[in-house]
């Protein structure tokens, strides 16, 4: 491994710049920092195994970050912004050196009130669904990653997660209630974004400004099931999940697995929850629904193999919860019987949810692109999100060649790819650009281009 490269920016001056903050030079602690879970792509692990921040941050109050970011902008040194490094698409890697500003030291949940709650970017996602249960409200969605990941680590790099079934993604309206921007300038200012306004710090990775503290809308929770339902036949359980995500049962989480992106989970839920060879439709409900959970898995073929509090599998330390299944969580356990598998993310549109399901299946399903669905609603409309395990042995020509053909059949077939397996805001994006008015953003958090540089290429310094 080779070691932490040398300094290319005028550290020294940085350090001296922020009395009192608190930094880290451990080459082998900064590099460890500068990673997430980029390794699940091939392509990205070639691309960013050697990336590392030359110094890392740890500030622990606004006014700390203040200072380390007009640090930043005088000296011109890239600074990139870290949640709980949960990320799958190399969000929070270093491309350009620089600092890494660790978030972790602004951890308070603000408030919780009724219908909504606020937290500094450091919070972890677990904190703040306590501070919501303890009012008898909850998180609309997580991700997967609840249990580590942070606020703002899902603001600026999540698309949705478990509750997108029933409210949508992070991008549809209501989802993200405010933000608190510091920007990277000789002074900066500090932003207070609300609304619709929050979706130009989405899914930027840190570009478009450094949040400090987010606001996010709560909902009264519900006494939920974690279910698991078993079905012999790939087509039954896909009608089963479709049924379940669009009729009556208000359905937090529904997932679709075929049995071979299933294969690493028998070991997590027990052969007998997770059969080996069954194809799986995994599913949070309320309580209530129960009785009627168990009739559709029947009326379909299929048949409940869990249903359990799911508060109790989560608190339970021998317990694994369902949603840790699910998600991008269920890549990360089938890697770690088969590291040749990586995956790729389509949307299956609403009114071809089925029919897209179908066609993927058919043409790639089984050994190749083994399918998992995530049911969400998506401009108000239901539709799935489509985490497909795919088989990419290599990073060499030929594994490029066969992802890009993957990805271009699906697109001829209708169904748009966001491809994981590139790390920019722009090809990252079903749509190939940057989303909405970011770019314009952008110019004006961030005029020199020193946040997370290389994520967003399409964008030009507007101060040198």
């Amino acid at each position: 491994m080779p070691d932490a490269p040398h300094p290319r920016h005028d550290i020294a001056a940085l350090v001296a710049a922020c009395p009192g903050v608190a930094f880290e030079r451990d080459p082998a602690l900064v590099r460890q920092k500068s990673r997430d879970f980029f390794w699940f792509s091939p392509i990205l692990n070639r691309a960013f195994r050697h990336k590392t921040a030359e110094i890392l941050a740890q500030p622990r109050t606004e006014a700390e970050v203040i200072a380390i970011a007009a640090a930043c902008a005088r000296l011109r040194i890239p600074l990139t912004v870290r949640g709980a490094g949960t990320g799958t698409y190399g969000q929070g890697v270093p491309e350009q050196g620089g600092v890494l500003l660790d978030m972790a030291g602004l951890s308070r949940v603000l408030w919780a009130r009724p219908e909504a709650i606020r937290a500094q970017a450091g919070a972890r996602m677990l904190a703040l669904e306590d501070a919501a249960l303890s009012i008898g409200h909850e998180l609309r969605m997580h991700p997967s990653t609840k249990r580590m990941a942070t606020i703002g680590g899902f603001f600026c790099g999540g698309s949705g997660g478990i509750g997108s079934n029933l409210w949508g993604g992070l991008r549809e309206p209501g989802n993200m209630l405010g933000a608190r921007v510091v920007t990277l300038e000789e002074t900066p200012r500090v932003l207070e974004l609300r609304g619709q306004d929050c979706n130009l710090v989405n899914r930027t990775y840190g570009s478009t400004g450094i949040v400090v503290e987010v606001e996010m809308p709560l909902t009264p929770t519900r006494p939920w099931r974690d279910a698991v339902l078993a079905f012999s036949s790939f087509l039954a359980a896909l009608d089963c999940a479709q049924a379940l995500a669009t009729g009556p049962i208000p359905a937090k989480l529904v997932s679709l697995l075929e049995a071979t992106a299933a294969i690493g989970l028998p070991p997590v839920l027990g052969a007998t929850v997770a059969p080996p060879g069954a194809h799986l439709v995994l599913a949070m409900v309320p309580a209530s629904a129960e009785p009627a959970l168990t009739a559709l898995a029947r009326a379909h073929g299929g048949r409940v193999t869990l249903s359990a509090d799911s508060r109790a599998r989560e608190t339970a330390p021998e317990a694994t919860p369902i949603y840790e299944a699910s998600w991008g969580h269920t890549t990360l356990h089938a890697r770690k019987l088969d590291r040749a598998l990586t995956y790729l993310q389509t949307l299956n549109p609403p009114g071809r949810v089925v029919a897209a399901a179908e066609w993927s299946w058919r043409h790639f399903g089984g050994h190749e692109m083994p399918i998992h669905l995530e049911f969400i609603r998506y401009e108000g409309a239901p539709a799935a999100n489509g985490a497909h395990l795919l088989r990419l042995p290599a990073e060499d020509a030929a594994a490029r060649a066969r992802l890009a053909q993957i990805i271009a059949a699906h697109e001829a077939a209708g169904i748009p790819v966001a491809n994981p397996h590139v790390a920019t805001v722009e090809d990252g994006s079903r749509h190939k650009r940057v989303p909405g008015d970011q770019l314009g953003f952008k110019a004006l958090v961030d005029p020199h281009g020193l946040l997370n540089p290389g994520k967003m290429p399409s964008y030009r310094p507007t101060t040198p």
